[in-house]
């Protein structure tokens, strides 16, 4: 087959082509020389979203890079030449093959690959098999499709519907209302397309506050034409990660955050995002969650019962590591109000065009939470708070409470359907359990899974088996869910729902609802759902499993749980340390060591160098242990442990022995002790010698010693080194050294050079020395270019030196700069700072700024500054404000405030306000209270609702109560001040049944 022209199309550009007429001159000859042999240009990869297709393209174009990247007429005249091969692709077929989304013949595939292979030097044989193999998936499994935000049903993406005023749903979506928050998000998407870095922006609200929404209308505004990859969960976050399969110019869509981080699939997940975003540039990471996720996942392990397998002196780093690492790190955090500012732009507008936001707007009244009621959300929630047998028939209502009760209790998966029904059996009484007639269960969910009148369904069925078929599970509509968490989050489950537990999903499932019963001291159910989770393959379930059942029955039940996994021994001797002391853990702490927990061994050094009259030899002798059984580590905790004590010369000779056996940072401790102890060239010589193995934090040390040693070349030079190195800190030490030294020029020359490798503290540091020389252009400069990395800090300092000064106009603008930026920290730190100057009208209108942009700490603020100056009416319309705002735990925040104050009859007046509106901190510190006040059957009562709802600590203080209660006689009932705001007092709540025995079995009283 020839190269004619016909070829040119898929090839690239040949050179001119002559008609044969006219002279053939030099020149034109050498041009048509260059033609004939000008490569044609490589076959493109092409752009295909994860899956077996994208797998087979890339192996394709591996070996098509391997083998020189052949034309496309070559390749496929090689395959017409070898009689061997299946295939006869034309050149078109080969460039399709290897260019498009297309999924050509088996036959012209393994052909193709099979030339490629021979040219790259690589075994056909085995190079045939595997294309074969992953043929066969692709042809199987094809994956999504690579869909922009425009081609994206936005209902997919997790939008919520408006039902039209007649209850269909199949309406446009209503006009889109822009917010304040959403400016700082476009401007962070936009940050991305426009310098090709990557970007994470997570939206915080409650339910249907528009976050979501609002992250569609960006990214389609923004990054049109950006495609949007939108996992399934966890599991195949991860996978698309390992498989490289997210490109640039992409975006991540995480809807629900807190799907793709819970468990150990999330930590994994969060492991694949963070290398994912060191990796792939430009990138948009776009995520939404309730505050209560957030929380939940940056505080680490719920786990009261010991440490889990990542967590404590077990092994380094804490369970959910990468999930904090992920959620604390360099994103921009964009909070969403529930509610619409006043005077919206174009809200009277959309009114009047559209009748659901007409209804919406007249439903929410005053409060402005017109968002919720477009969504229909709290007619759902009213239908379900109406009880059984008004809207939801008693089956429906049992089956929807236990879903609730599962996702609230920390079953974060779809719950499964055997789950549901045999929990629902406890929230049904006897009669509705004798009528509900075979079927019942599948009636109910039909039911619930349905939407009705306008009001969306209250389930939502999903599958997670292979396969297209079935639901088997389900999750509750988010907006009754996250009500549900609030108004049930003083009780307990029956006893039919802990007993269903044991259907949960998966191990981290599992695990979670143990936790909860273990919080809620049903150790007999916490410790089946330990093992079950154990079983399902939960990391972290045997430690915690192990801790417990040694609170229940003893040691050597404990330590048969924990048999050979050295997590559960570290759990075991860090809860002996806890509660005996480090004697009492010793034992433990050498099992896990011998099992191989590094952490261990530090821990068992230490314990018996603490040992009386054992000194640092004792210490050596299992530090030199653990080195032959290969973990040195344990050296280097030594010499810290020694240096904290004041032993340096013990210090000194741990962290040479460390250094000796390979531990680079054994050297930045000796540095750090030398400089301690006055050798600074000593100093400089560990530290040299850090920073030659590649410690980077040895750049700033050097710049910090040759400073004070008044070597300033020397400490330039360093910090010079530092950032060639990849770090910025030596720059930004140096800046800090000049600047205390009377140096501006030069430290602004230092945070500049710093500002540039990506240290956005360093713009902060500019905008600062910038407006203390009265130089406002400047210091805004600086503070917008930090903004555009997402750093909010400058203009939030800025806020905050203008309000000192006296210049609110120029404070307020900083903290709008600010909010802009993702932080609303501005605006509450001028509320604060009004209020102390007297101004409470322009605190208020600050504290208003911050809700603005979704933050209510601001009047919660004010509430306690109120209270604490003596102005109760002002403290108690702050506190309700907050609390309206979302800040539920603010009436308990203002109660500590009274009770420091001596008020108990306003703390206890706080406590229950903030115990009605479902905060469980609230009846935690409601028990002491009373039982300081000697009102101990209603501090019993109390207790004991905390318990219920999940507070451990006031455990204590329940078997303090129920140890001095005095019988009360038969026949009375009890009375409390709690059944006034809600919470339910019964006479098996205040029976007196004995306090919890561990030797008695696992109850509760």
């Amino acid at each position: 087959m020839g190269t004619g022209s016909g070829d040119r199309g898929t090839e690239g550009r040949d050179g001119p082509s002559g008609s044969g007429d006219g002279p053939t001159t030099a020149a034109t000859s050498a041009t048509a020389a260059r033609s004939a042999v000008r490569r044609p240009r490589p076959v493109p990869v092409p752009r295909l979203p994860p899956g077996p297709l994208r797998t087979l393209k890339l192996r394709l174009h591996t070996l098509y890079r391997a083998a020189g990247a052949p034309s496309v007429v070559g390749i496929a005249e090689r395959v017409a030449q070898d009689d061997e091969l299946p295939g006869a692709p034309s050149k078109d077929t080969v460039h399709r093959l290897l260019g498009s989304a297309q999924l050509a013949s088996l036959e012209d595939t393994v052909s193709v690959a099979a030339v490629l292979a021979s040219a790259a030097g690589e075994d056909r044989a085995a190079v045939d098999a595997e294309i074969r193999a992953l043929w066969v998936r692709a042809g199987l499994e094809r994956g999504t499709t690579l869909r922009t935000a425009g081609r994206w049903d936005p209902l997919w993406l997790g939008v919520h519907p408006a039902p039209d005023p007649d209850g269909s749903g199949d309406g446009p979506l209503p006009a889109y209302l822009e917010r304040p928050h959403d400016v700082t998000l476009r401007r962070r998407l936009g940050h991305a397309a426009q310098s090709g870095t990557t970007v994470f922006v997570l939206l915080v609200g409650r339910s249907a506050t528009g976050k979501t929404r609002a992250a569609w209308e960006a990214v389609r505004e923004v990054l049109p034409d950006w495609p949007v990859l939108f996992p399934s969960d966890a599991r195949e976050l991860a996978a698309w990660t390992a498989q490289n399969g997210i490109d640039g110019r992409t975006v991540l869509w995480l809807d629900e955050t807190q799907r793709y981080l819970s468990g150990a699939d999330g930590e994994e997940a969060a492991r694949a995002v963070l290398r994912l975003m060191e990796e792939v540039a430009p990138l948009a990471v776009v995520g939404t969650i309730w505050p209560e996720h957030l929380r939940r996942l940056t505080e680490g392990s719920r786990d009261r019962w010991g440490p889990g397998p990542e967590t404590g002196p077990g092994a380094g780093p804490g369970a959910g590591h990468h999930v904090r690492a992920l959620l604390s790190g360099r994103h921009t955090v964009v909070d969403v109000p529930d509610s619409l500012p006043a005077r919206l732009p174009g809200l009277t507008g959309a009114a009047a065009r559209d009748p659901r936001v007409a209804a919406a707007l007249r439903a929410a009244g005053s409060g402005g939470r017109m968002l919720q009621h477009l969504t229909s959300g709290p007619a759902l929630v009213g239908r379900w708070e109406s009880g059984p047998d008004h809207w939801f028939s008693a089956a429906e209502y049992a089956v929807l409470t236990a879903a609730l009760d599962a996702r609230r209790l920390g079953h974060a998966s779809a719950v499964p359907a055997r789950f549901l029904s045999e929990a629902a059996a406890g929230f049904l009484d006897a009669r509705a359990r004798a009528t509900a007639g075979p079927d019942w269960f599948a009636a109910a969910v039909e039911s619930l899974t349905t939407a009705h009148g306008g009001v969306p369904a209250a389930l939502i069925a999903e599958r997670h088996r292979p396969g297209v078929g079935a639901p088997d599970g389900y999750r509750p509509d988010d907006y009754l869910d996250q009500h549900a968490r609030r108004v049930r989050a003083l009780s307990v489950p029956p006893a039919g729902f802990w007993e269903a537990a044991r259907w949960a999903r998966t191990g981290d499932d599992a695990h979670a609802l143990a936790t909860a019963a273990a919080e809620r001291r049903r150790y007999g159910v916490a410790l089946s759902l330990y093992e079950r989770a154990a079983e399902l393959g939960s990391g972290r379930a045997r430690a915690a499993w192990a801790v417990l059942r040694e609170i229940t029955d003893g040691p050597g039940a404990a330590e048969a749980v924990a048999a050979g996994d050295p997590s559960a021994w570290a759990a075991l001797a860090a809860s002996r340390e806890d509660a005996s002391g480090p004697a009492a853990a010793e034992a433990a702490y050498a099992r896990a060591a011998g099992l191989g927990d590094a952490w261990s061994w530090a821990a068992l050094a230490r314990i018996r160098e603490s040992g009386d009259g054992a000194g640092d030899a004792a210490g050596d002798a299992v530090a030199e242990a653990a080195t032959a059984a290969g973990h040195t580590l344990v050296w280097r905790v030594l010499g810290r442990i020694r240096e904290v004590r004041g032993d340096l010369p013990g210090a000194r000779r741990a962290l040479e022995r460390a250094e000796a056996l390979g531990d680079v940072w054994g050297a930045m401790g000796l540095a750090r002790i030398m400089e301690r102890d006055g050798g600074r060239a000593e100093a400089v010589r560990h530290a040299e010698r850090a920073a030659a193995a590649g410690v980077t934090a040895a750049h700033p040390l050097l710049v910090r010693l040759h400073w004070n040693g008044d070597d300033r070349p020397a400490a330039r030079e360093a910090a010079r080194l530092g950032a060639a190195a990849g770090d910025a800190e030596g720059w930004a030490v140096l800046a800090r050294l000049r600047e205390a030294d009377g140096d501006p020029a030069g430290a602004a020359a230092a945070y500049r050079a710093a500002a540039g490798l990506g240290m956005s503290s360093a713009w902060s540091r500019l905008a600062l020395m910038a407006e203390r020389t009265k130089d406002r252009p400047a210091a805004e400069e600086w503070a917008a270019l930090a903004a555009r990395t997402g750093d909010a800090d400058a203009w939030t300092a800025l806020a905050e030196l203008r309000q000192s000064r006296r210049d609110p106009p120029g404070a307020d603008h900083a903290a709008r700069e600010a909010a802009l930026a993702g932080s609303v920290e501005a605006w509450t730190g001028l509320a604060r700072a009004r209020e102390l100057e007297g101004d409470p009208d322009a605190a208020e209108a600050a504290a208003d700024g911050a809700a603005a942009y979704g933050s209510p700490l601001a009047w919660g603020a004010l509430s306690r500054m109120r209270e604490r100056a003596g102005d109760r009416p002002g403290s108690g319309r702050a506190v309700r404000r907050a609390v309206d705002l979302g800040a539920i735990e603010a009436w308990t925040a203002l109660g500590r405030v009274r009770e420091d104050g001596g008020d108990t009859a306003g703390a206890e007046r706080c406590y229950l306000r903030g115990a009605a509106a479902g905060d469980t901190a609230a009846l935690a510190a409601l028990g002491p209270l009373l039982a300081g006040s000697g009102r101990v059957a209603e501090a019993r009562e109390a207790y004991r609702h905390a318990v219920d709802a999940g507070r451990p600590e006031a455990w204590e203080g329940l078997l303090s109560a129920l140890a001095t209660l005095p019988p009360r006689p038969s026949g009375t009932r009890p009375t409390s001040r709690l059944r006034r705001v809600g919470l339910p007092v019964t006479s098996r709540f205040l029976s007196q049944e004995p306090p919890y025995d561990p030797a008695a079995g696992h109850g509760v009283p």
